[in-house]
């Protein structure tokens, strides 16, 4: 058996203590959450090559989500649906009944497709 240089013994060492580091991170992270009152902590990545853990905090009611927008957009929708069937309006031979028609019928996906190239010849 050959001997073993310095250089391996150092990258063995290295080895396990980084190992060893891993360990302790995910020891104290499932500590983390056994224990911790934060409900939100970003926890780091592997060996610590992210930044310290911080806890997560939210934008005092900021929300930068659309679902505000799609909702007010349905309600006025409903509501101009509903407008539209009390007063008997019609654009262009549309009304309420055969808006509401094709929203419920089943459609095949071939005749979605011979619909559109028929409207588009």
């Amino acid at each position: 058996m050959s001997k073993i240089n310095t250089n391996k013994k150092l990258e063995l060492v290295k080895a396990i203590r980084m190992q060893d580091q891993y360990n302790r991170q995910l020891f104290r992270a499932r500590e983390g959450f056994l224990y911790s009152e934060e409900p939100l902590v970003k926890r780091g990545e592997v060996y610590s090559l992210e930044a310290e853990d911080k806890p997560i905090t939210p934008d005092n009611g900021k929300v930068y989500s659309s679902f505000r927008i799609r909702f007010v957009i349905a309600v006025v929708l409903l509501a101009a649906f509903i407008l539209c069937d009390i007063n008997h309006l019609d654009y262009e031979g549309e009304n309420t009944d055969t808006i509401y028609g094709r929203l419920t019928r089943n459609i095949d996906i071939t005749e979605f497709f011979t619909l559109q190239s028929t409207s588009s010849e």
